[in-house]
């Protein structure tokens, strides 16, 4: 958000709760989300007025009660302000999602990432997105490129809302969803794709290869993982040598910085074309 909250609590805060102040939050749909340090907590009432304040456009606002955690990357909200729910709807780029913001993981930081990832699925390629959480993935790629786009995630109530969402924007003809284990759906693959797309951070090097083998000839990979940025050459390598082990000749790999995850790491996309 342009307004920062140092400036609108500078003659309500003493100097030292000031100094201790995050002065920036995030805002997912209608819901701004803020960190507070703990010995501000008693100040959560008075955060929470300065961030509704702001925009006309916000009804609720949650404190990070906790970090990512789990096995589905889930962030613990409480309500500190506003209306008393942690569910909204988040519109990118003429689509729309709903989903729970402490149940179900999404980025809205990665937009852009995602389409820049449309934009590069050619007419009649078959896609499968790993990890789709609600899927913002499988709908800009399928509204963007008119392709079949098959998406999958273990996450029981993330996959509600991602059936919902591929409903609400009447793409029920390109995106197919399957709520299951990556593993055990790669373990049971018939096909291959063109494009497989794996928005998962932390955690999906235990999925590349398997991955990898439901890759067409001449397909297209995208692997993201948390690095710094000196560090992409050496995964890069690493990459490679995996694939060459399963069997796979890579022509090309590059890595794009899809998104800044604080103390010098970058969530990092790193595109192997086989």
């Amino acid at each position: 958000m342009p307004t920062h909250l140092k400036k609108l609590l500078a003659s309500r805060l003493p100097a030292d709760e000031l100094d201790q102040l995050v002065g920036s939050f995030d805002v997912v749909g209608d819901i701004a989300i803020v960190i507070i340090p703990t010995p501000l907590l008693h100040r959560s009432g008075l955060i929470a007025e300065a961030i509704l304040s702001t925009s006309r456009h916000l009804r609720t606002v949650l404190r990070r009660a906790g970090v990512y955690s789990g096995e589905f990357r889930t962030l613990p909200l409480e309500v500190i302000g506003g209306e008393s729910r942690k569910e909204t709807e988040v519109r990118e780029f003429g689509l729309r999602y709903r989903l729970n913001l402490e149940t179900c993981y999404f980025s809205v930081r990665s937009g852009a990432e995602r389409q820049r990832i449309a934009g590069l699925v050619q007419t009649e390629e078959r896609v499968l997105v790993l990890f789709s959480g609600i899927a913002p993935f499988p709908l800009m790629i399928a509204r963007a490129g008119g392709v079949q786009v098959t998406g999958v995630e273990k996450n029981p109530t993330a996959h509600h809302y991602a059936a919902e969402n591929v409903r609400r924007n009447r793409l029920e003809s390109l995106v197919t969803l399957y709520c299951m284990d990556a593993a055990d759906f790669l373990s049971h693959l018939e096909t291959t794709f063109n494009r497989i797309v794996m928005p998962l951070p932390r955690g999906g090097d235990v999925f590349f290869s398997a991955a990898l083998q439901a890759l067409r000839p001449g397909g297209t990979l995208h692997f993201y993982k948390m690095v710094k940025m000196e560090e992409c050459n050496a995964v890069s390598a690493l990459l490679r040598q995996q694939a060459t082990a399963a069997g796979h000749c890579v022509s090309r790999i590059s890595c794009t910085k899809a998104g800044h995850c604080g103390n010098r790491s970058f969530r990092c996309c790193f595109d192997v074309e086989v």
